[in-house]
């Protein structure tokens, strides 16, 4: 390999990073298991907090029995006989209409170095319900309508802050658990006087409810119209689920979202009624998280997916430099080079913690390039040359900054920067005599 000085250099770095591609797959690992660190925290907080919240309801629950006559066969005589027979079944009926208005205040709980937003929210709605007759299912059929009951429920019972308030033709209901021996669809029901179901009576209701939760809030549409509008001092929403809000207004001091969801648009009441109390599938909802908009963890990975590339292209410049300049860069001063490289990853993942992205990556950049600045200094002379090395380290950090804040533009942001870095090899290269570099002798003219 002496006879060839230049491929011996080149298989030496290659060798290199491959050596620093394990620490950057060690650091990737922790990256992932802070994450799992943070939703372990997340869900610590829920379980004395309250989760994510979905509220579903109110809808109305009646069950009914049918008495009907049915013709049975006697054994093989052909002879027939009648008998009575009763059968149970429950009816469900939907809001015609329902408009909710919620307000939502925010809080930031932690746990250790994780952040976690909580939430109380305060829910009014406000619809009606139109009672029409059950249709018996024989044709003798007989209906005698059982107990009704309003029936409502959220994700999770203990963020109830106190019991629903709810009013029923301007009367008060009570809100409780539904019955233990009954498999209701939803698990708080209030009792209705059955005298009120009457063919065409309109139900009314108004319903309050003070609600905490962790992270979500979400609505499931069951009423032919859903309405619902919600305001929040939270700058940084997320709007999932099926249905986004219909008009939205964020700004620095809160957002204000409103939807409007007609049944026509949605599948929400047939997979409610398929449930049959045993839910198999959410149903259809629409929904507000209150996440943080720059996830460091993710912001994070994705820049160590990066790092190999950032260590090629740092590699790559020093090797072109060193062959256009006559610099000497041992070996062990490459590693050196990649080994502070790689921490960056590390610093940035720390710093960010505790700082926002932005600031975190300017102080591991910075710590980076001063501590390669005063290292090429004595490496390769004086302080020209390492201000120069250090000059386009912090082009590689502004670009690899770039890629990391414009998703959606990052394969071109990478592509424009391999192709720039090939042509700038390309023109710094061009009268290298590489025979003579690598110690063959040249061909014959």
């Amino acid at each position: 390999m002496n006879k060839y000085p230049l491929l011996s250099k080149v298989l030496v770095i290659g060798l290199l990073m491959l050596l620093l591609s394990i620490p950057l797959l060690m650091v990737r690992d922790l990256i992932q298991e802070r994450s799992q660190n943070r939703e372990a925290a997340t869900e610590e907080v829920a379980r004395a907090h309250a989760g994510a919240q979905t509220l579903t309801g109110p809808v109305l629950y009646v069950p009914y029995t049918e008495t009907f006559t049915r013709t049975v066969s006697v054994g093989e005589t052909g002879h027939t006989r009648e008998e009575r027979v009763t059968q149970s079944h429950a009816v469900i009926r939907f809001p015609t209409v329902m408009e909710t208005r919620s307000e939502l205040a925010t809080e930031t709980r932690w746990r250790g170095v994780f952040p976690i937003t909580v939430y109380t929210s305060v829910n009014q709605s406000s619809g009606r319900f139109v009672w029409t007759e059950v249709e018996p299912r024989e044709k003798n059929g007989q209906i005698s309508l059982g107990q009704p009951r309003l029936l409502m429920g959220v994700s999770d019972l203990r963020g109830l802050l106190n019991a629903p308030q709810l009013k029923v033709n301007g009367g008060a209901l009570a809100v409780a658990p539904g019955p233990a021996a009954q498999r209701l669809p939803l698990p708080l029901a209030a009792s209705l006087d059955a005298a009120q179901l009457r063919p065409g009576a309109v139900l009314s209701f108004e319903l309050q409810l003070e609600l905490a939760g962790t992270g979500r809030i979400g609505w499931v549409p069951l009423a032919d119209e859903n309405r619902v509008q919600l305001q929040s001092s939270w700058p940084h929403p997320s709007f999932d689920g099926d249905f986004l809000p219909r008009t939205r207004s964020v700004s620095a001091s809160g957002f204000d979202a409103a939807w409007s969801v007609p049944s026509l648009s949605t599948q929400a009441q047939q997979q409610f009624v398929q449930q049959g109390g045993e839910p198999r599938r959410a149903p259809e909802s629409f929904s507000v998280s209150l996440g943080n908009p720059v996830d460091v963890y993710r912001m994070t990975e994705r820049a160590t997916k990066y790092g190999m590339m950032f260590i090629v292209l740092t590699f790559a410049a020093f090797f072109v430099l060193e062959m256009v300049k006559r610099w000497r860069i041992h070996p062990m001063q490459y590693l050196m080079i990649g080994a502070a490289l790689v921490l960056f990853f590390l610093l940035l993942l720390s710093i960010a913690e505790h700082l926002d992205f932005v600031w975190a990556y300017l102080v591991a950049s910075a710590a980076c390039i001063g501590l390669l600045a005063h290292y090429l200094r004595h490496v390769l002379g004086g302080w020209a040359p390492g201000l120069l090395m250090s000059g386009l380290l912090v082009a590689l950090y502004g670009v690899l900054y770039g890629i990391l804040i414009s998703e959606d533009n990052a394969l071109m942001m990478g592509s424009l920067l391999m192709f720039g870095v090939l042509a700038a090899i390309m023109v710094a290269t061009r009268k290298v005599d590489w025979y003579s570099v690598m110690g063959a002798s040249a061909p014959p003219q």
